[in-house]
């Protein structure tokens, strides 16, 4: 589903806790009335404002934090992309001006709001990074960051990151990278008008700005896993949070488009339609995907077997096969990320087709076939699987698990 959003100002009316404002937000061609009555697309939060047309996260004021979500949960686990334009005006003290905004996907709902200042509204801390005022938990925020903090953590104060939060007790200071880009070329607070697009195709996240015409060069790309993110039914809240600090400014966004997938065409990571799915806990520390520790194989009536087959072991899931018989392969699903020489590709179970060299192919499981690709191979009695990874110590660095059924031909 698309939605185009240009925004209006309207009275504000007050929220039973926690939210600070009520903002009105149309869809271009009229599919919402400018009426009070009716519930909000967006729902502005703290600081948050629409101000001569535009949706301003926070002025150009010390200390401040705002959020804008659309007020119902976005169906994401098929991927998406978002476009919007932004501008940052007015930046005064530190820097001068900071600290930035995101564009965030989180299942906390739609008055969430975190702390002040390096937090952007979304991690830990309330300015000074206080671990008593927490982030937003279980959410992945694409951070546009105009300060450096002076702790070595950031590039420049002109970059963007991808960044997570977990659960409360897990959060960090600063939140995880999943990726982070360098000094982008367009300075994001010179006062000018820029565009973003924010593009997700499971399992690889990709951030261009002021790109143009497609085809163009991501500024940032790194593989990202919604699955603590997502409800059981593959949505979350949708949104953008900024703050401001000791420096500031205006964070405003023009227009926003957001295209979201539709279940009938996904193609899940963390959220699968099937009986065994993954919570976080399961999940191996510092991977960007969610990556089990173990394969799981569950036998069917019929002689069907569903197995989960993660992406760091190698020929890591058999099935006992003493007469040698073909297998079917059905409705294979999830994704992998491997670490092949200068590349880390990403995708589905038919594989990346990345090209490689003579002696990158040679290093693969199976040099004919594609790297990523889901492998079978049938030895002394069983049946094994595998991604099609490199050979050895390299393999235990794969991210991510494919999911799906076998049967006998």
């Amino acid at each position: 589903m698309t939605a185009r959003l240009a925004f209006w100002s309207v009275a504000a009316l007050p929220l039973t806790p926690p939210a600070n404002t009520y903002g009105q937000v149309g869809v271009l061609g009229g599919d919402l009335a400018n009426s009070p009555t009716k519930r909000p697309l967006l729902q502005l939060v703290g600081a948050a404002e629409v101000v001569g047309g535009r949706l301003r996260l926070t002025p150009s004021m010390a200390q401040l934090a705002g959020a804008a979500w659309f007020s119902e949960k976005r169906y994401l686990a098929g991927g998406f992309e978002a476009v919007f334009r932004f501008q940052i005006t007015e930046p005064g003290g530190l820097g001068p001006g900071a600290d930035g905004f995101a564009f965030v996907l989180q299942n906390e709902g739609p008055f969430a709001l975190a702390g002040r200042g390096s937090a952007g509204g979304f991690a830990l801390g309330d300015g000074v990074r206080n671990p008593k005022s927490p982030g937003i938990p279980r959410s992945v925020a694409v951070f546009f960051d105009t300060f450096r903090n002076p702790d070595g953590f950031d590039p420049s104060d002109n970059y963007v990151a991808i960044c997570s939060n977990g659960d409360v007790p897990k959060m960090r200071w600063p939140p995880r990278r999943l990726g982070t880009g360098r000094k982008l070329g367009a300075r994001m607070k010179d006062g000018q008008v820029h565009e973003a697009r924010i593009v997700y195709e499971p399992p690889v996240m990709s951030v261009y700005l002021d790109s143009g015409a497609a085809g163009a060069v991501p500024a940032l790309s790194a593989p990202v896993d919604l699955g603590s993110v997502l409800d059981k039914d593959g949505r979350a809240y949708v949104g953008f949070t900024a703050s401001t600090g000791f420096g500031f400014e205006n964070h405003d966004i023009l227009d926003w488009q957001f295209d979201g997938g539709l279940p009938s065409v996904h193609s899940d990571i963390g959220v699968v339609q099937s009986r065994i799915t993954y919570l976080p806990e399961n999940c191996l520390e510092g991977r960007n995907l969610c990556t089990p520790r173990e394969g799981l194989v569950q036998e069917r009536d019929g002689g069907v077997y569903h197995i989960i087959l993660p992406a760091h072991r190698e020929w890591g899931i058999s099935i006992p096969n003493p007469e040698s018989r073909a297998v079917t392969i059905a409705n294979a699903r999830g994704g992998v990320c491997l670490k092949l020489k200068n590349m880390e590709p990403c995708g589905g179970p038919g594989g990346f087709g990345a090209e490689l060299n003579a002696g990158e192919r040679a290093a693969l499981l199976a040099p004919e076939r594609n790297a990523g690709e889901l492998i079978v191979k049938t030895l002394e009695g069983r049946t094994f699987f595998s991604v099609n990874g490199p050979k050895g110590k390299a393999f235990a660095s794969g991210q991510g698990y494919f999911e799906f059924d076998v049967t006998w031909k």
